[in-house]
């Protein structure tokens, strides 16, 4: 068997999973056709197509979870250029600042399953983790729905039921700025033009990182069987969290990094890491080398694989580690990893560094599989 097809089978059979990818964003923004492919490009570019199903299908990626981001209002609102550029560039920007934050969300998971329909016999929604499997043994790609960002619940419990009945999977608890359920980082780097050109208020307003509000929808997730994701809280809401959750519930952290490599606290410490492993839960590689190691800000390759490196050295297994590109989440990927259909080049890398067939595979998408069995309905 040439490397290629050894490649490709360990795709199928994994089968290749991204646990944070952002197709419904351009979707919903730029009013997309998935199965169209617009272009990639080399560098951040908030009109680049990097997760279309074109270029999934090319990748042989077979299961995303579809993270569903609603832009803040904050980000426009407190930024006259990010204003200016919106209201010519994005057809739903006029939606994206007025009406229910949650009906907007449900709007755009409305325009993925749109998407989906256009090619049924290529892609399907999974509504549970048993549907995942199946959907993957009818050789389409399975689609989970997943939400970045508490602000869309508005502070209303019944929200949860909403998106529970809409069969999300996990919610990622806090983003960019303050939402009233759990303490956030600074989650836009530094040197990003956006910060050069707006004085966004990143401050948390209350006296605790996880809020009342927060507790109650951690305990709603959990007894609707939803999973949360840890991504963009800040260490002292994940503190909060791991004390508020019950120890069998498992919490994922989709697309970060590691502080060991980088100690921003953006990124996990080692003794999260070990606790998110202790829980059954899954830490998905963020393709974005700001967070990873900024050393090397456009080789990304090898930061993807110092970090799964590391995560082992603190894990003792592959189990729990899995990819989380964040691809098409406006971020800069990787020059040597741009889009999905080159996501081959992770697995190669992998058997490259010596990891057994089933090592591999567990990073690819069993032990997104395995999290999903453990925590989802």
């Amino acid at each position: 068997m040439s490397q290629w097809d050894h490649i490709l089978q360990l795709h199928q059979e994994a089968p290749l999973t991204d646990v944070h990818v952002h197709p419904s964003l351009k979707a919903y923004l730029f009013r997309r056709n998935l199965w169209r492919h617009y272009r990639s490009g080399r560098m951040l570019n908030p009109f680049s197509s990097r997760s279309d199903f074109k270029m999934l299908e090319k990748g042989r990626v077979g299961v995303i979870w579809n993270a569903h981001y609603l832009p803040e209002r904050e980000l426009f609102g407190q930024c006259f250029a990010m204003r200016l550029v919106a209201s010519s560039a994005l057809p739903a920007y006029r939606k994206i600042m007025t009406g229910s934050r949650m009906a907007r969300v449900q709007e755009m998971m409305d325009a993925l399953e749109h998407e989906i329909l256009r090619k049924p016999g290529k892609a399907e929604l999974a509504q549970s983790a048993a549907d995942v499997e199946r959907i993957r043994q009818s050789g389409k790609i399975a689609v989970v729905h997943a939400v970045e960002g508490a602000h869309v619940l508005e502070g209303d419990l019944n929200n949860i039921d909403r998106l529970a009945n809409r069969h999300v999977a996990t919610i990622i608890l806090s983003h960019f700025f303050d939402n009233g359920v759990a303490a956030h980082t600074k989650g836009i780097p530094d040197n990003n033009i956006v910060n050069r050109l707006c004085g966004y208020d990143y401050s948390w307003h209350h006296d605790v990182p996880l809020t009342d509000f927060g507790k109650d929808v951690l305990q709603r997730m959990t007894s609707r069987k939803m999973i949360a994701d840890i991504t963009h809280c800040s260490p002292e809401a994940r503190e909060a969290i791991y004390v508020k959750v019950p120890s069998e519930q498992p919490l994922i952290a989709t697309h970060l990094g590691v502080q060991q490599l980088n100690p921003d606290p953006y990124n996990l410490a080692d003794d999260e890491i070990r606790e998110i492993a202790c829980r059954g839960g899954l830490i998905g590689v963020i393709f974005f080398t700001h967070w990873l190691d900024p050393r090397e800000p456009h080789q990304g390759l090898e930061a993807i694989w110092r970090t799964v490196e590391h995560l082992h050295s603190v894990i003792g297994s592959f189990d729990h580690i899995a990819l989380g590109t964040d691809f098409d989440g406006f971020t800069d990927p990787p020059d040597d990893v741009q889009d999905s259909s080159q996501l081959w080049r992770v697995t190669k890398m992998l058997l490259d560094k010596g990891l057994s067939d089933e090592d591999v595979k567990k990073i690819l998408g069993g032990n997104a599989q395995a999290v999903l069995e453990r925590g989802w309905v």
